[in-house]
């Protein structure tokens, strides 16, 4: 076994090795430094920049909120109640003249499960001027319910359907048990505007409808030459069962009196 002893008062360092190790430490040090600042700078401009934006954009919002506020002013005076009743009337009386119900109808028709009855529905505008349509339903099961509101959610005219209220109703009469026990009270955003994906057309019906051979063309009868003649074709009685007598079909004249001169 070898051991080496250095016995020297100053041991020998390699100074030139650790020098270079430091230098190259430092300078990476330095680079992302300068890395960092610049990225502080750069995010201290954006952030100037944006809060400018921010300050115009809230300094048009307090200008908006000024003049919302004295035309409310305006309108809440005694002498301009009467017409701000009446345009609020007006302009809820056309929102709900633009609702179709023949459009609802035709919706609720490609949605509505089978055994499942609609009893009533009632549109009414919400505070933030959306159509909420409360449709009841009566039926015998409640996943026919669960079923309708899962189509009002894939229906791109519905938002947001929920069950508000469930009541058991007795069979007092026998169109209520024939329309069921259970009623569901179902409230949905109605959206008449959307485009329309409700009834799609199936892919494998097209499919099979386009695979068929089409049906062969009913073979038209020929009208029979008269032996001898001029080529011209004779009707045949049996196929114009409605000529009246005396008339040449084949021509559509009347048939001179006497008899027919022979070739």
């Amino acid at each position: 076994m070898r051991l080496n002893i250095n016995l020297a008062s100053h041991p020998y360092e390699v100074a030139r090795e650790y020098k270079r190790r430091m230098t190259v430490s430092i300078a990476a040090l330095a680079v992302v430094a300068v890395v960092l600042v610049a990225y502080i700078v750069y995010q201290r401009a954006h952030s100037r920049s944006i809060n400018r934006q921010l300050a115009d954009v809230q300094q048009q919002i307090d200008s908006l909120n000024h003049e919302e506020s004295q035309a409310r002013a305006i309108l809440n005076k005694p002498a301009n109640r009467v017409i701000v009743d009446q345009s609020e009337f007006l302009n809820e009386l056309f929102a709900r003249k633009a609702m179709s119900w023949t459009h609802i109808f035709t919706v609720m028709e490609k949605i509505v499960p089978p055994q499942l009855h609609v009893v009533s529905m009632k549109p009414e505008y919400s505070k933030t001027n959306d159509l909420v349509l409360h449709v009841v339903v009566a039926t015998d099961s409640r996943d026919r319910a669960v079923e309708l509101v899962r189509n009002m959610e894939k229906s791109s005219h519905f938002r947001q359907p929920q069950v508000v209220a469930e009541n058991v109703v007795a069979n007092t009469s026998e169109q209520t048990s024939a329309s069921g026990a259970i009623q569901f009270d179902i409230a949905a955003i109605y959206v008449p505007s959307a485009a329309d994906n409700d009834d799609k057309p199936d892919a494998g019906a097209a499919g099979e409808k386009s695979a068929q051979p089409p049906e062969p063309a009913t073979p038209v009868k020929k009208a029979a030459i008269a032996p001898g003649g001029n080529g011209a074709p004779k009707a045949n009685p049996a196929l114009l069962p409605n000529a009246p007598p005396g008339i040449n079909a084949a021509q559509n004249r009347p048939v001179p009196p006497g008899p027919m001169r022979q070739h």
